[in-house]
């Protein structure tokens, strides 16, 4: 009896030390993770995410920062309309884009989950009319604001945790850092101008201009630029704010740049340099109406390039002269944030920029 008695301890007593072993071997080869998002909310994923789907208003702005990671196209499964009215950067940046699942711009939850994803990227934005109902449906969704230079530092590094690629993340980091640095000391010993940009846009025939409102990232180019904005005090709508000549004379910037997300606007900044009306403003008794450039999507807007966009308004204000050729910041833009090579930023980039860019 004694005997087994002993023998029963011993073989509890390995099943035990197999137990605590093969719980403590599996601890180490789990995969699982949590990411924190921009609403502030953890989201648990047992893996990388391989059947993501990217949608709704500003999808592009998701996609541009979501291929700021290498060897993502292929965790990718289905993408929103990428489209502003100039051609498709999607199909640039991902090479299988062709295969992807296309959703249109009023995709619903019910077309989301047809794709079976395992994780959907929304601005935050939409998380009450788009984002709760994936998630009562059980789908991982990761929200991001990219409104602004810090929330695009912030949202780099939920994609960084969410792909698992925390160095990548904080190269690209660094890449902006760098970059804002740099410009922040060109410009600080330079003279400031007072500014004003403007959104241009057309209504029964009409031009309107509108400015943004204080905090958003087109204020915040404008500020890196070494200009000095005149709109903020004016400018008290959440939105877009509607401006007429009255109120621009009334300003009377040193500088203007136009901007559009549809097409160009070199053919208003002539118009303006010629009208009578204008002339008395100093900006177009200067010759100093620019228009900001664009490839597939404008530079003036919270996308990556945003930091192209305000190295672009420090040149023009300095009559297109900023210590160098400009085509250097584009080259090392693309092909730094994108891996791209030089041939084809020369093949798929240039073509599309005006020429002169300033």
């Amino acid at each position: 009896m004694k005997q087994l008695f002993k023998y029963m301890t011993i073989v509890l007593l390995f099943t035990s030390m197999l137990f605590s072993l093969g719980a403590e071997a599996a601890k180490e080869t789990s995969t699982a993770y949590t990411v924190t998002d921009s609403l502030g909310r953890e989201v648990s994923f047992q893996e990388i995410p391989s059947r993501m789907v990217l949608t709704g208003k500003a999808v592009i702005m998701l996609v541009d920062a979501l291929y700021l990671f290498p060897d993502v196209g292929d965790r990718v499964v289905a993408v929103g309309v990428t489209d502003q009215g100039l051609g498709d950067f999607f199909t640039v940046l991902d090479p299988e884009a062709d295969q992807k699942i296309r959703l249109g711009k009023t995709a619903g939850p019910e077309e989301i989950l047809a794709r079976s994803p395992d994780c959907v990227l929304l601005k935050s934005y939409l998380r009450d009319s788009l984002g709760k109902p994936l998630e009562t449906a059980g789908v991982p969704v990761i929200y991001l604001d990219l409104e602004t230079p810090q929330q695009y530092e912030r949202d780099l590094r939920i994609l960084g945790d969410l792909l698992q690629q925390p160095d990548r993340a904080n190269e690209v980091i660094t890449l902006f850092q760098d970059r804002t640095e740099n410009l922040r000391q060109v410009v600080s010993c330079i003279a400031h101008p007072y500014s004003l940009l403007l959104n241009v846009s057309s209504q029964g025939g009409d031009t309107i201009f509108s400015v943004p409102p204080k905090g958003w990232i087109q204020g915040d180019q404008v500020e890196l630029a070494g200009g000095i904005p005149v709109w903020y005090d004016e400018a008290l709508s959440p939105g877009w704010n509607k401006v007429n000549f009255e109120q621009i004379a009334s300003w009377n910037p040193q500088s203007i740049v136009l901007l559009s997300y549809r097409g160009s606007t070199a053919e208003t900044a002539e118009k303006l340099k010629t009208d009578p009306l204008w002339k008395d403003i100093q900006a177009v008794k200067d010759g100093r109406i620019f228009s900001m450039p664009a490839d597939f999507y404008s530079w003036g807007q919270p996308d990556s390039r945003w930091i192209l966009g305000a190295e672009w308004i420090a040149t023009a204000y300095r009559g297109g002269d900023l210590g160098g050729s400009f085509m250097k910041n584009i080259y090392s833009f693309f092909g730094d944030f994108y891996g791209m090579s030089r041939e084809k930023v020369y093949t798929d980039i240039l073509p599309l920029l005006p020429d002169p860019l300033f």
